[in-house]
């Protein structure tokens, strides 16, 4: 279940945490990325929080996210609409994203997964 907590900066979850995904056996691959490292986010002086993702390392699927920054529900939306169409995670480390948007932080982000 999504949500948004519009705190300052917000936070948009979507999906498993790695906490939760640990307890359930799950395996995953995870990155992070400080919001410092996205450039919508530092055109805007806005570069509080962080973004974390989780992805299956057999399928690479995204299987959660949290973003703790400018527009963190936006930018989680954009997760999820991939979750929900089933796409793998390279396919938003591949995209070719509009510069400079909030959105283009998922090129590095998923560039991240290890």
């Amino acid at each position: 279940m999504p949500y948004t907590v519009f705190i300052d900066p917000q936070l948009g979850r979507i999906g498993l945490s790695e906490k939760e995904a640990k307890k359930a056996g799950v395996a995953c691959r995870a990155a992070t990325m400080p919001m410092s490292w996205v450039a919508r986010a530092l055109e805007l002086d806005e570069t509080r929080g962080m973004i974390k993702v989780l992805v299956d390392p057999k399928n690479e699927q995204i299987l959660g996210a949290a973003v703790l920054g400018i527009e963190g529900g936006e930018i989680m939306a954009m997760i999820q609409i991939a979750m929900m169409a089933g796409l793998p995670y390279t396919a938003l480390r591949e995209g070719i994203f509009a510069h400079p948007t909030l959105a283009e932080s998922l090129n590095t982000l998923f560039d991240r997964v290890v």
